[in-house]
């Protein structure tokens, strides 16, 4: 007699995270795709990534005008030294502005001023910054 076989049709490996309110909008995100990203450290999801020779890297206040593309981490990652992440990001869409992680600013720096010197060259992009009410 022949063993039986089990068929698990649903996982419970995984959960599914809390909504973030990054994407918003009728659309929500247009166009993902997974990208290298080459900067070591710990990046947070809905961090800007800005197109460099060789792969992303976190968006710098330099960039806005000299980056060929830009793209939103769609996820956490962490990244070694001399290592690289392949994780995906956001090329399109609608994002929530107060989601969005501007790597450049700090805390002692107008966010509101960053968010509207960033918001053209993202446009451009087709990145759309969004307020959105609680």
């Amino acid at each position: 007699m022949a063993d039986l076989v089990e068929m698990q049709l649903v996982s419970d490996a995984a959960a599914v995270p809390a909504p973030d309110m990054l994407l918003v909008g009728p659309k929500g995100a247009v166009h993902t795709d997974i990208v290298k990203v080459t900067t070591e450290g710990e990046l947070k999801r809905g961090t800007l990534l800005m197109l460099l020779t060789g792969g992303y890297a976190p968006g710098t206040k330099a960039g806005l005008s000299t980056a060929e593309n830009f793209a939103i981490l769609a996820d956490d990652v962490t990244i070694g030294a001399d290592e690289y992440a392949e994780v995906a990001a956001y090329f399109e869409g609608d994002f929530n502005e107060d989601a969005i992680i501007l790597p450049w600013v700090g805390e002692s720096d107008d966010r509101s001023e960053e968010l509207e010197a960033a918001r053209e060259p993202l446009r451009k992009a087709k990145i759309f910054l969004r307020k959105t009410h609680d």
